[in-house]
Order: C-alpha cells, then sequence, then structure tokens
C-alpha cells in the first residue's frame, strides 16, 4: 500500500497491521507514520516504509490505476515497483534492528532466536 502523510494515527494496538497482514498486505510505503503505528508494522513482521512526498507523487503519477507488483530486496533496501512494462527501483532505509525484526517475522521470531 502506497499513502501520505502521518499514516496509522489512532492506531495504538496491534490489530491495524494484522488487518493488513490477514489481506496480503505486509508493506505500507508513505511520507510518515504515526510512531505507535510504525513500531506495530515491524513488530508483527511486516514493514512501514518512509519516502520523501515527491518519491511518493512520482509513484502515484507512474503507477496510478495500474495493477503494479512491488518487489523488495530488505538486505539492499531497494523497493522494485513494475506495472506495464514500467520498472522503477526505489531505495529505502529501515534500522538494522526493524530489518532484524522483519527478517525474523516478527518480535516473537525475533525473541525466539536472540534471547
Amino acid at each position: 500500500m502506497v499513502t501520505r502523510a502521518n499514516f496509522g494515527c489512532g492506531s495504538s494496538r496491534e490489530h491495524a497491521p494484522w488487518a493488513f497482514e490477514v489481506n496480503d498486505i505486509n508493506i505500507v510505503i508513505g511520507e510518515s507514520f504515526a510512531r505507535i503505528f510504525k513500531q506495530n508494522m515491524f513488530n508483527c513482521g511486516m514493514m512501514a516504509v518512509e519516502l520523501p512526498a515527491e518519491v511518493l507523487d512520482d509513484l502515484m503519477a507512474r503507477f496510478a490505476g495500474k495493477e503494479t507488483d512491488l518487489a523488495t530486496d530488505l538486505e539492499k533496501g531497494v523497493f522494485r515497483f513494475s506495472a506495464d512494462g514500467e520498472s522503477l527501483e526505489v531505495p529505502f532505509e529501515i534500522s538494522e534492528f526493524d530489518r532484524a525484526l522483519v527478517g525474523a517475522g516478527g518480535w516473537v521470531g525475533y525473541a525466539d532466536t536472540n534471547y
């Protein structure tokens, strides 16, 4: 899902990320996120990634109304968007800890492995 600023405001529990997860939405990309929502996404093994507004504008202009695929290279920190023969690679940054949470499938998997 690609969205705009302050996404997840008012979501103070894991239920909001779970609603995405059960609908096979594991990544939300936006300009900014409510702090608790963002951390709950990573705690559940999903990603909430912030990108600059101009990058989001470009994504929405290029891929609006198209069935778009998203491939994520977690190790390299790159998204690859593709639709109708067009593709675009977009770099992203997340903390090493959040990367570890995603790699472990969430906080429970991370704790099982590390503690």
